[in-house]
């Protein structure tokens, strides 16, 4: 007698309407197997056509598109209560959602700073609590949380985003521990530059940022490393990389805690210079040399 096939795994992700979000939903969807069954969730259902397009063959069969808004509450709570109502589980969380923030703290006004952390923070703390109780009833479960390298070590000028993303670190580092003791695997994923439409949201949510507020120096600096960060950025990886990645973290049997992504040889300097030794100032040393080479690439040089 032939064994019955496994079931899919359901797979919640948060975050899909570009991006990261849009290209792991469709990788997982399409998977020959059929091993995975995806729930693709963004704040706003007029922004599904893309989603829609690149994933029509899967659609209502291993890809289902579902409303769902981080920076609520209730929204949250009433997507995943209809995900478990149908299927009776969740097996895997990919918490993606995210919003980038460029310019120097004095930049920030409060409020924006705040919209930063209730997306990138707060949105992974709503989807947590909201998928715990169920995981750990079950003791089966698997969080992947999307970080960045901004959350190892402080990229210049993305002061606040860098903060919501250490914030992010030190939740999942405090809970990983914990949900071990329930057979909960956790990984906390940590691209470099990623080549998304992420760079929209930033223009959206950068307009309220006053970046006259800055000194002449740094408005001059922000400048040269913005300008310098585009050259770079057309090295970056593409989404579909890091679709794959997640794909191989889920089906791996590795619990590790980390997956770091990045291509770029001389941040995994700083990051290897920080976790080395991190009370020296060898990291802070190697990121001014790497402000530096950038504000150069994008013609200017840091007095």
């Amino acid at each position: 007698m032939a064994e019955a096939p496994m079931a899919p795994k359901i797979v919640l992700i948060s975050g899909c309407s570009s991006g990261m979000g849009l290209a792991t939903a469709v990788f997982l969807a399409k998977d020959a197997e059929k091993r995975f069954k995806v729930y693709a969730t963004m704040r706003n259902l007029a922004k599904k056509g893309q989603l829609e397009e690149e994933g029509k063959e899967y659609l209502a069969d291993t890809l289902i598109i579902k409303q769902m808004d981080v920076c609520s509450d209730e929204s949250v709570e009433k997507a995943v209560k209809e995900v478990l109502d149908t299927e009776g589980r969740i097996d895997v969380l990919f918490n993606n959602a995210g919003v980038p923030l460029f310019g120097s703290v004095e930049c920030i006004p409060i409020s924006v700073a705040k919209e930063v952390f209730d997306v990138n923070f707060f949105g992974a703390v709503r989807l947590i609590k909201a998928l715990l109780p169920s995981m750990k009833a079950r003791q089966s479960g698997h969080i992947i949380i999307n970080s960045s390298t901004t959350g190892i070590v402080g990229f210049p000028f993305v002061d606040i985003y860098a903060a919501s993303k250490f914030a992010v670190e030190g939740l999942c580092e405090s809970m990983a521990s914990v949900l071990r003791q329930f057979d909960i695997r956790f990984t906390i994923l940590e691209p470099g530059p990623v080549e998304t439409d992420i760079a929209h949201a930033a223009e959206e949510i950068g307009k309220t940022v006053n970046f006259s507020a800055a000194d002449q120096k740094t408005q001059t600096m922000m400048t040269g490393w913005m300008a310098g960060m585009h050259q770079m950025l057309q090295t970056a990886m593409k989404a579909s990389e890091i679709a794959a990645i997640v794909k191989d973290i889920i089906l791996s049997k590795s619990t590790n805690f980390r997956c770091q992504a990045n291509a770029d040889a001389e941040i995994n300097k700083v990051i290897a210079a920080k976790l080395k030794d991190p009370v020296s100032g060898e990291s802070i040393e190697l990121m001014e040399k790497y402000l530096s080479d950038t504000i150069q690439k994008g013609g200017g040089k840091l007095d």
